[in-house]
Order: structure tokens, then C-alpha cells, then sequence
């Protein structure tokens, strides 16, 4: 069973399957989702426009992210080419049975093309890595933290403080690592095998990178507004669908900006189990359910949902494939020529990275 279970497109076939019969019993009580559906049609325009508009923003975020930590470790690129990258690999990991893994292959390929190590490669997705999952886990603290409370000074300053501390954390770490891989071996005991050792290597993996602390603090910033662009594109979807923007204070049939943090931060963690294909039906009942408990009605929540889940999953994947195709192909452009003027060198290595890509 665990070999069966390891097998991405078992897991593609079993996840579509147990969606599809918890559909099937439960088709007579799916009627608000045809209606929100239909909720579609009365967004405002507007709204579509600038949820697409920041969703573009979160990724070019997350690319000045990956620029700034290679830039760290020796290996200059243009911000061009690393926005290419995410969108590529975003929509590899969201489209693909086993994606995340094939993603990142994708990204670690076009690294060592542009000069990058592979030292610089792991400790690129440890870092960059980190730091997402901490925004990530901010967020959600904040939302419970604010969840029925109202906003004072001291609260928003303990906020903050709760940020950069958790932000400190992940820069001491890695300006530490030889305190960081004592620590795991004292409380390891003698059982150092399989999930310590992996945990020690990329321990290791952070002393061979420098990062000084303004170059950490960017990419902190950064990394934080690639979260909240995201999250903000939700919000956004909420507005165009009901009319009523979201705020601190409860309102009849809306959520709050709490309820939205909650939302996001819920169905982001079901969506990193990848128990279906870009977490079709966990994600969109975690968004659901988050919303309708902080306050809106299913049909609404159900419309917003969509509207988000048709803007950040299809249009961002489709987008991401175009540029696959276009510049990660063979016959593709070199992104990042301006760094490299060597473009038949980097020409054959794309080629060779593309060569390699496991066929679906």
C-alpha cells in the first residue's frame, strides 16, 4: 500500500475519485455553489482586474525574493528572469501529479544554468522556504488574534513585534547554523538516522552562503508581501462580489479583514497536502467554510471563492505554461543574457534542462 500510495498518479486517480463520490452523496446539498457560480456574472469588472493585477504583483514578489538570495551566493540575475521562473514552476507544481517535486526540478535546472551551485540551489528553497511558512504562520496568528477583538495601538505594536521576532529568528538561524546543528544533535540523542540527518545536512548547507542583514531583511520584506498580495487578491474577490469591502468591524453578511487572514492561512495549509490535483475541493471548501463562519453566506463566500480560485490557480497556471513554452523550451529565449552574455551556453543547458524533464 505505501508503494501504491508513493505513486503520484495513484494518488492523481484516488484524490479525483474520493472527490468525486463525496460530490456524487452530497449533490443535493451542493445547490449554493451553482449559485455562486452565477455570482460570477455580477462581480464587478473592476474587482476581476485588480485580483488578476496583485496576484502578478505576489509573484513578481516571490521572484525578488529568489533574485535577492542568489544574488547572496554569487549568482547575479535579472528580475525579469526570475519572475519567469516562478510563474513556470507555480504552474508545474499546480498542474502536475507529484508537482511540487517536478517544480522543483524545474527551478533547480534553470539555477545551475544561470551559474548557481547547487549548494545555492538547496539552500535557496531552505531559505526562501522558511521564510514563506513563517509569513504564512504569522498571518494566521494575527487572524485568530483579531478574531472578535477590536483594533488598538497596542495590539497592531505587539503585531509587529511578533513579526520581526519571528523574522530574527530565521536570520539568526542562519547566520548560526553550527549552534543550530548542536542543538538537533543533543536533543537527537543517539537516534540520528533518516530525518536527522537530512535535517543536519541542510544545516550545514547555511554556512556556505553569506547574507548580511539588510540583503535578509529585503528578502524578509519581500517574501511577506508576496502573503499579503495573495491574501489581498481574496479580499478583493470578497468586494467585487458582495459590494462590501471587508474591514475590522463585523458587518451584516460579510466577514472581516480577520476572517480573510483566517481563510487564507486555513486553506493554504489543506492545499499544502496535495491530497487532489492543485488541491481542487479541499482548498475551495477550506475558503468556503472559513468565510461563511466568519460571517458570509455560503452563496457569496461560494462566488467569491471561485472567482479567486479561477484568477490564482487556472489564470496563474496558464500564464505560467505560456512562459514555459516560450522561454523554457529548446527554441525558447535566454531570460537572463544580459548576466550571461554566453547564450549558447545557456541555450544548450536550457535545452539539456528541458531534455531531462520527466515525460508526463
Amino acid at each position: 500500500m505505501r508503494g501504491f500510495l508513493a505513486n503520484p498518479w495513484f494518488r492523481w486517480v484516488l484524490s479525483l475519485a474520493i472527490l468525486g463520490a463525496l460530490l456524487f452523496f452530497l449533490r443535493d446539498q451542493l445547490e449554493f455553489l451553482k449559485t455562486g457560480l452565477q455570482q460570477i456574472h455580477h462581480a464587478h469588472p473592476l474587482g476581476i482586474i485588480l485580483t488578476i493585477a496583485s496576484l502578478v504583483l505576489s509573484f513578481v514578489a516571490m521572484a525578488r525574493v529568489m533574485q535577492i538570495l542568489l544574488e547572496a551566493g554569487g549568482t547575479p540575475t535579472s528580475l525579469k528572469a526570475t519572475t519567469a521562473l516562478t510563474f513556470a514552476s507555480n504552474s508545474w507544481s499546480a498542474t502536475l501529479p507529484g508537482g511540487a517535486a517536478f517544480s522543483a526540478i524545474l527551478t533547480f535546472k534553470v539555477q545551475r544554468s544561470w551559474g548557481a551551485s547547487v549548494v545555492l540551489g538547496s539552500w535557496f528553497f531552505l531559505l526562501s522556504s522558511a521564510l514563506s511558512t513563517v509569513w504564512l504562520a504569522a498571518l494566521g496568528i494575527i487572524a485568530v488574534f483579531y478574531m472578535g477583538a477590536s483594533l488598538n495601538l497596542w495590539s497592531l505594536i505587539l503585531s509587529l513585534l511578533g513579526i520581526v521576532g519571528l523574522s530574527a529568528m530565521v536570520f539568526w538561524a542562519s547566520k548560526n547554523p553550527d549552534t543550530l546543528a548542536r542543538w538537533v544533535r543533543k536533543f537527537s540523542g543517539e537516534g540520528r538516522h533518516g530525518i536527522v540527518d537530512k535535517l543536519l545536512n541542510q544545516i550545514e548547507q547555511l554556512r556556505t552562503v553569506t547574507l548580511s542583514g539588510p540583503k535578509f531583511a529585503a528578502a524578509a520584506a519581500w517574501s511577506l508581501i508576496n502573503r499579503l498580495l495573495d491574501a489581498f487578491s481574496l479580499w478583493i474577490c470578497i468586494w467585487a462580489v458582495t459590494g462590501s469591502a471587508p474591514f475590522w468591524e463585523t458587518q451584516e453578511n460579510n466577514t472581516t479583514i480577520a476572517g480573510v487572514l483566517l481563510a487564507y492561512t486555513t486553506a493554504k495549509i489543506a492545499g499544502s497536502l496535495q491530497a487532489t490535483p492543485g488541491g481542487i475541493g479541499p482548498i475551495e471548501a477550506a475558503y468556503i467554510a472559513a468565510l461563511v463562519a466568519t460571517g458570509m453566506t455560503a452563496v457569496h463566500a461560494a462566488g467569491a471563492v471561485i472567482i479567486y480560485r479561477l484568477c490564482s490557480f487556472i489564470l496563474m497556471a496558464l500564464i505560467g505554461w505560456g512562459i514555459y513554452f516560450i522561454y523554457f523550451t529548446p527554441n525558447g529565449a535566454v531570460l537572463n543574457e544580459e548576466n550571461h552574455p554566453e547564450s549558447d551556453t545557456m541555450d544548450a543547458q536550457s535545452s539539456s534542462a528541458h531534455s531531462e524533464r520527466p515525460q508526463q
